[in-house]
Formats: C-alpha cells, structure tokens, sequence
C-alpha cells in the first residue's frame, strides 16, 4: 500500500536525521580514532562510514519518488551532502578505500546529478535557488578535496607520483660528497620538509631525475635550515628542549618513510651519518629514549593522516585558508538562517507535520541539522588548525620569513599553536596474549556460527586478548639500551645471553624459525612468571619486590607482546604469516593435550575465580613436561627452557634481568619488514609498538635483518 503525503515527508525526515547523526558521529569521534584501540568505537565509525553514503542515496530517492513538492527537500539533499565531505579527519576507513577512489568519485557523480535535479524541481522561489546552488559548488569542492586525499593515498597512483621528488633528491644527496655530517645540529642532513612546490623543478638526464634549478633556493626548508634557524622561537632559549624543532624533524621523516611504502629504495641506508643520525642525534644523551619515541610517534601520526584523512590535500599549498574562509561562511550562513527559521510556517492541508507543543516538525529538524552543522565545523577548526601539519606549516613560514623571526607577536602565536596538542597520534598501549592463560579459549558459538561466518570471520581456538597495558618506560629504555650495545648488529636475542653468561642447550638457539623462538621463549618465561607467583610465603615480601623489578615488567610485558604478534598479527613477524598462523594453531593443539585439567572451569570464565589455584596448577604441570625427555614439541621445549632457567639461575633478579635483556633484542629483531602495508592497516586500528620500531629502524639504515651490518 502507497504512503500518504504526510507518512511520506516523516520517512524523509527521519532519514535525513539518522544521516546528519551519523555523518556527525562520523566527522567528531573519527579524530581519537586513530589513537583508539576501542573495538566498539572502531565498529561505530566503520558503521557510519558504511552507511551515510548509502542512506543519503536512499533520502534522496525518497525525495526524487515523492508524489508532491516541499520546498525544504532541496535544502535537506544539500545539507547531507556537505555532511558527507566535510569529514575531514576521516576520509578512508582502509587503505582499499583509497585504491577504490573511482567507485567513490562515481557515487558521489550520482548524488550530485539528483542532487541537481532536486534542487531544480523542488525550489519554488528563484531567489531561494541562487543560494542553494552555491552550497552546492561548495559541497562539490569538499567532497573533491575527499577524492583528492584518496587518490594522493593511493600507493599505486598519488604516493608514487608525490614521492618521486623526495626519491630523487635523497638519491643525489647520498651520491654528492660534502661536509662531515655532524647529527646533533642536523649538519649535513638535508632532510626535506617544505617548500619543493613553490621551487622551479627540472628533470635530468641520464637518471631523469628531479632536481631543484638552484640547490640554494631559500623556498626549499630542510631540516639542517630548521636548525640552524636564529631566530628567538627554536633557539636554545625559546626551545630549549628542541620540541618546536621535532615538529618539522617528525614531518621531514614522515617523508622520507613514505619511500617504502610506494617502493623507492634507501639509497642512505648504506651510510654512516644514517645510523649516526640515530644513534648520535635522537639518541644523543641519556634519557633521550623518550624523545625518540615522541619524534616516531608525531612522525606516524602524519602517516596515518596521509592514508585515512583529508589533512594531506588541506595544507597541500599550506595553511588551509580557504577552509577557514567556509568556516566562516558556515558560521554567518546559519546565523542568518536561523530567524528564518523560527518562523517558518510553510505547510497546509494533509501534510503539514507538527510536534505536540504546535512547532513545524520541518523546520524543527532543520534546526537540528544545522545545529550538527555547526557543532562540526568549530569542532574541526581547532582539530585542523592545531594539528601538527597547521604547526610545520608555521614553523616553516617562521624559517623562511626573516620578517617573522623579529616580531614577538607572530611568535608568540606559532608558540600558542605549536604547544597546544589537542589529539594523541597513539594511544601508547601494548596489547598482551599469554597461552598458558588462554590456550582453552573458544570463540563463542553464538557469536560465530554459520548463520554469521559469510559475514565476520571465526577467531581461532586459544586466541584470547589479555587487557592492554600502558606502555612502561621502562620498556622503551630496554630497546633503545639495547639498539645503542648491538649497534647495527640485530640479532634475536642470542647476544645478550653471550653477554650475560648464560648457557642454555644448544636446541634453544638452533630453533627452525622464528616462530619458533617466540614461542618457546614466551613459554619459558611465562613459566618463570608463574614460578614466581607460586613460591612459598616466607618469601612474600622478596616476591613481590620482585614482580615490581623494571626487569621484571620488561621481560614480561614484550614476552606476552610478541606472542600477541604471532598470534594476532602474523604480518608483522619474520615468518610468512600463515607459517607463523599454522604453527601457532598447533601450539595450542598440544597445550591443550598436555594442560588437560588445566583450563578455566565455567565459573572461573564467568567470575574469574580461583586464578592464584589455576596458574598454581599449570606451573606444577609444567614443571612436570619440562622433566620429560625426547619430545620436539613447542610447549616440551618452552617448559624444559622455563625448568632450566629457574634451576640454574637461582636469583630471581638476576634471571629477570637476562630475559628483559633477551626480550630486548628480540624486540628489535622482529622489527625489520617489508610488508609497509601491515604497518599502515594497524595504523587504523590503534597502532602497534613494532610500528614505531620499524620506523626507527629505517632511519638508522637498518631495512632487514640479514643487511643489518656492525658498525
């Protein structure tokens, strides 16, 4: 049976109410997505994401296939579609979506033609088209700036294009001889930051490479000007601890990481000023851990914003003045149509629509969405305009500009706007798995069954996410200690037990992969966790002493790490992945075999109770296969490492000082990749910390392990 007019005009409204909310949840929470390990918060967006396109082309055919006219229609399809490019901190989901851009350019093709359409049919008034044709170009230039970001994330189109120029010049850079490179005034790094879009750019054969005309020209900031600046904001006064300076550091080695992902090669890996810049520049005095960490850290959240948002095309040609100008536009927009509003009284006969208290329900939703307009817009001027491209653009202009670096007002400003950090490019969680404590665990049947299997994919048995924990610090100044004793040299974790002492059997370091060595590592040392929870009371104070020890949480906390790896992100292990998968799945299979007796009973799944009595039981299990003999098995060869670790290093601090140091290592080792697109997929999940690794790798020149050379 056919609506009525008024049954009709509610769908409408509804319709076009569920978009503005979702586009708005959308725009708003899609800023702390990146830095967000929150599943349901991940499942919202992708949600809104997913369906705002879709629902604004089912409102709009309601409103092409209505049987009467409102005037209001036109005004509604164009609201939802400057909701739809206005996101700016969001404008993929995954990085299918920027290799897709041509689907989304055709779908937005279609809106904007019934877009058209409807503007012409149902605006009675010619006076009242001008305007909303107008809001139409602007819609058309927001949600063009959406298929530019996309199409410059593309690694197979934009990101090799755009590289290019940074490709080349590093190249020509590592090929020209110069001045001894000195790492802690950046000497010698020509590090691109800014600028190559204003400089006159030729191509040189033979190479036909891309050069700047003039070498010297002072529209081109590197990163070595950036320090050498005089002006009062970045000297050793102004910033004394150089984090103005990381800012524009953070963006030049953006840069040069997006190399890897469209495939260019390291030409400055094999150099000693790459490894120097590491190891005697960010890692220069002791405590600089932090600062490394906080430089990778900035330096992937420009990554990130590269791939998943509209930040890349808004300072393509620096500060985004024309977005602050639709700011402003938007802000005097509404305060005009709001008087309007209050008396619109527009409506008669079977479909005029009111609330209880008489208010004209059209007008009333209007009001709404221009509400959520506006909430929108104030909410993304401050995100983009103290984000930190907003601060490199800045700092640049300040380098640049001699005229800027002798007004106190103007830095006083870019002081303002550099310290002021409204969003955390990572949320410094280090997720955890443990098989002794989750080897049991199955994947609800209610959840995954084959009702639900064509649409989510079933976890594996025994894959069981312990709770995330904060990053310690003590963690970062573990790996960084141990980058600055190995030097150049990764190994997974063989040289910290030379340097330690420690005999183990030879089978533990002859394992045949490294799944494997993970594996039985993470168990041995789960076993000396357990080992130590267990011990007798008289030592209680001794124990728990212990358990507070940095060595302790170190070890620990990157054991349970890298088995989360190998658990839940394979891709970013050594190992092919589905090795590393089979393995893993196997390992359960034969901790489920040889724990039985040993897994969570219904009320501790659902109370969690007894946990001391259980890690109790599964310690003295253990304990018991680490007695046995023969046996090749993950879990035999995990409790025989635990068992020999725990009789032959009798002091517990002691042994936990030489697992945090292996863990260490192994930390770094793993590291190394050539899957850049795993790196960028976790990017929008939260990040990882291998992430930051890996970053910090690369620019000390160590790209593999098997290249990785002493110094």
């Amino acid at each position: 049976m056919a609506c009525s007019r008024p049954e009709m005009l509610l769908y409408v409204e509804l319709y076009v109410l569920l978009t503005t909310l979702l586009i708005a949840f959308l725009t708003v929470f899609g800023s702390w997505r990146r830095r967000s390990h929150s599943l349901k918060l991940r499942y919202s967006i992708w949600a809104s994401y997913l369906l705002s396109t879709y629902l604004i082309n089912y409102t709009m055919g309601l409103m092409k296939t209505a049987t009467f006219r409102h005037d209001l229609f036109s005004v509604w399809a164009v609201f939802l579609i400057i909701f739809l490019g206005s996101a700016d901190c969001i404008s993929a989901y995954s990085l299918e979506d920027c290799e897709n851009r041509k689907r989304y350019n055709l779908e937005v093709f279609v809106m904007y033609f019934w877009l058209g359409w409807l503007i012409g049919v149902h605006t009675q008034k010619f006076e009242h088209m001008i305007p909303l044709y107008l809001l139409y170009f602007l819609s058309l230039r927001r949600t063009g700036c959406r298929a530019k970001a996309l199409e410059l994330a593309s690694k197979s189109y934009g990101l090799v294009r755009n590289t290019k120029l940074v490709a080349d010049f590093m190249e020509d850079e590592s090929n020209r001889e110069g001045d001894e490179a000195d790492p802690t005034c950046m000497r010698g790094y020509k590090y691109l930051v800014k600028g190559e879009k204003k400089a006159k750019v030729k191509v040189q054969a033979p190479h036909y490479h891309m050069q700047f005309e003039t070498t010297e020209d002072p529209k081109v900031i590197t990163i070595d000007m950036i320090w050498q600046c005089k002006g009062r904001l970045l000297s050793s006064t102004g910033d004394p601890d150089g984090r103005l300076k990381d800012i524009c550091l953070s963006y030049a080695l953006y840069r040069l990481l997006c190399r890897r992902f469209a495939k260019y090669s390291f030409p400055e890996s094999s150099q000693l000023k790459t490894w120097n810049f590491v190891r005697y520049g960010l890692l220069s005095k002791e405590g600089d851990h932090e600062r490394a960490f906080r430089v990778i850290e900035m330096e992937l959240g420009f990554l990130y914003d590269l791939f998943y948002t509209k930040y890349p095309v808004l300072f393509a040609k620096g500060l985004p003045l024309l977005r602050n100008f639709e700011f402003i536009i938007v802000i005097f927009g509404c305060w005009v149509v709001v008087p309007t509003l209050i008396h619109y009284q527009e409506g008669t006969g079977d479909w005029y629509l009111a609330t209880s208290s008489g208010r004209n329900l059209d007008a009333l939703l209007t009001g709404v969405v221009l509400l959520a307009i506006l909430f929108m817009e104030i909410v993304q001027f401050f995100v983009v305009n103290f984000s930190d491209w907003a601060k490199v653009q800045w700092l640049c202009y300040y380098v640049e500009k001699s005229s800027l670096q002798k007004n106190k007002c103007m830095e006083m400003i870019i002081r303002v706007i550099c310290h002021r950090k409204l969003l955390k490019p990572w949320d410094r969680k280090l997720s955890q798995y443990s098989l002794l404590e989750s080897f049991s665990h199955n994947p609800s049947v209610l959840l995954y069954n084959c009702c639900t299997s064509p649409y989510i994919d079933k976890p594996r048995n025994g894959l069981k996410l312990s709770a995330h924990v904060t990053l310690p610090t003590g963690v970062k100044k573990a790996i960084i200690h141990s980058l600055k004793t190995n030097g150049r040299t990764l190994t997974n974790g063989v040289a910290s037990l030379q340097r330690n002492g420690v005999n183990v059997p030879s089978w533990a370091s002859q394992l045949p992969t490294q799944t494997h060595v993970i594996m039985v590592w993470h168990i041995a040392t789960s076993l000396c966790e357990l080992n130590l929870s267990s011990q007798v009371i008289v030592t209680g104070e001794q124990v728990n002493h212990q358990r507070e020890s940095e060595d302790f949480i170190v070890a620990t906390k990157l054991s349970k790490y890298c088995a989360y790896l190998v658990a839940f992100a394979p891709r970013l292990t050594p190992d092919h992945p589905y090795i590393t998968e089979f393995i893993f799945d196997h390992v359960v299979v034969e901790a489920r075999e040889k724990l039985k007796g040993c897994e969570k009973s219904i009320c501790q799944k659902m109370f969690n109770l007894c946990k001391d009595g259980r890690k109790k039981r599964i310690s003295e299990k253990m304990l018991t296969i680490g007695q046995e003999g023969g046996d090749q098995e993950i879990l035999v060869k995990g409790a025989k490492l635990g068992k020999h670790l725990i009789e032959t290093i009798k002091e517990n601090g002691q042994r936990w000082k030489i697992l945090a140091e292996f863990w260490a290592e192994m930390m770094l080792f793993v590291a190394p990749s050539d899957d850049e697109t795993a790196h960028a997929e976790h990017l929008a999940m939260g990040g990882e910390f291998v992430t930051h690794l890996w970053a910090l790798l690369s620019h000390a020149g160590i790209l593999k392990r098997d290249s990785a050379q002493d110094v």
